[in-house]
C-alpha cells in the first residue's frame, strides 16, 4: 500500500501525524511519500524522513496514494487530488462539519475519523484529551494574567478533557469548583466571584437545532467582574456552545473580548504543544497505520472498522 502524509493546512498550525521514528516501522515494507515540508514545523527536516525510508514528495503526489493521513481535516480542493476509493484519515468531527461530509461523498473516497477510532472499551486510541484541558487552562491563566494561586476557578464539565483543566488548576494552587448539570441550570448563582470560568461540557451536536439554549447567556456577563476569563475546551460550533457569546478561535487569533471578558475557544488547543503533541499522535498512530498497510481495511480490527465513516 502506498501511503501519503499530508502536510497540515491551519494558519499556525505546526503539527505533523508522524515522526521519522515511528514511520520505519511502516517504510521497510510500504512505500510511503511524504509531503515536502511537512515536519518543518515541529523542526523535523524532510531528510530525517527520507533516512527513515521515505521519499519526499508534492501535495499532489501525496494525495494520489492509496493511504492520506494528516492531523487536521482536508480541505475541499485537497480531497479533489484523491481517487475514488482511496482512504483519507484525520481529524474530522464530521458531525460539526455538514460541508466537509458532503465533500468527502462527492469525491467517493473512504474516511476514516481518528477521533472514532477506539477501543473494546470506548477509550480513543489517538487523543490528547488531558492535554487539551491542561494547554486550555494554562492560557486561561496567562490570559487573566495574575497569580493563579488567587485564581477563583470553576469547571463545567468532569470528563477527560475537564480532568487535565482540573489537575493543572490544582497544581497551580488555584481554587477550583467543579460544576455539574445540576448547576449548570443556575449558573446566575455560581458565576459571581469566578475569575475563570471553563466549559469542558462534551454537548451532543445536533445540526438540526438552529440555536442550543445556553446556560451562560449574555446578560450574564455583567455578573463577572471586568477582566475575567472563559475558556471553552470543546469548541462548539457557533450557535451551540453553553456560553451563548463563545465561538471557536484559532491558534492564530485565540481569543476575543465581548462586554470585557476575555472568550477563547481554540479549535485545536493541543497545537499550542506542537512538538510534543506531535510525538504523542506518531506513536499512537503508527501502530494504525501499519495495520492498514499489512492487513487493508477489510481485514484490519474492528476498532479501525467500525471508525469508517457511514454517510
Amino acid at each position: 500500500m502506498k501511503i501519503g502524509i499530508a502536510a497540515e493546512n491551519r494558519p499556525s498550525e505546526k503539527r505533523t501525524i508522524i515522526c521519522p521514528e515511528e514511520l520505519k516501522a511502516i517504510t521497510s515494507s510500504h512505500e510511503v511519500i511524504v509531503e515536502k515540508g511537512a515536519g518543518l514545523g515541529v523542526n523535523i527536516k524532510d531528510h530525517e524522513f527520507e533516512k527513515a525510508g521515505a521519499k519526499i514528495g508534492s501535495k499532489k503526489e501525496v494525495y494520489a496514494c492509496d493511504l492520506v493521513a494528516r492531523i487536521k481535516e482536508p480541505t475541499k480542493e485537497e480531497l479533489k487530488l484523491m481517487r475514488p476509493g482511496s482512504i483519507i484519515m484525520s481529524m474530522m468531527h464530521l458531525r460539526c462539519s455538514p460541508e466537509l461530509k458532503a465533500n468527502i461523498k462527492k469525491q467517493k473516497v473512504t474516511a476514516i475519523p481518528i477521533e472514532n477510532i477506539k477501543s473494546k472499551l470506548g477509550k480513543r486510541l489517538v487523543e490528547a484529551l488531558s492535554e487539551t484541558g491542561r494547554i486550555g487552562m494554562e492560557y486561561g491563566f496567562k490570559l487573566w494574567g495574575k497569580d493563579p494561586s488567587q485564581a477563583n476557578v470553576k469547571i463545567m464539565g468532569y470528563g477527560n478533557v475537564s480532568r487535565g483543566a482540573i489537575r493543572c488548576a490544582a497544581r497551580k494552587l488555584a481554587k477550583v469548583t467543579i460544576l455539574n448539570r445540576r448547576d449548570f441550570l443556575e449558573m446566575e448563582k455560581h458565576i459571581p466571584g469566578t475569575d475563570i470560568l471553563v466549559d469542558a461540557i462534551n454537548r451532543p451536536f445536533r445540526p438540526e437545532v438552529e440555536r442550543e439554549p445556553a446556560f451562560v447567556t449574555r446578560e450574564m456577563l455583567k455578573l463577572f467582574k471586568k477582566g475575567s476569563v472563559l475558556i471553552d475546551l470543546v469548541s462548539n460550533p457557533v450557535n451551540h456552545a453553553p456560553i451563548e457569546t463563545m465561538r471557536p478561535t484559532t491558534i492564530d487569533d485565540p481569543y476575543y473580548i465581548v462586554d470585557g471578558i476575555y472568550h477563547a475557544s481554540c479549535w485545536g488547543w493541543p497545537g499550542f504543544e506542537p512538538e510534543k503533541i506531535t510525538k504523542r499522535y506518531s506513536i499512537q498512530m503508527a501502530p494504525i497505520l501499519k495495520e492498514i498497510a499489512d492487513k487493508g481495511l477489510d481485514n484490519a480490527s474492528e476498532s479501525i472498522k467500525n471508525a469508517v465513516a457511514v454517510f
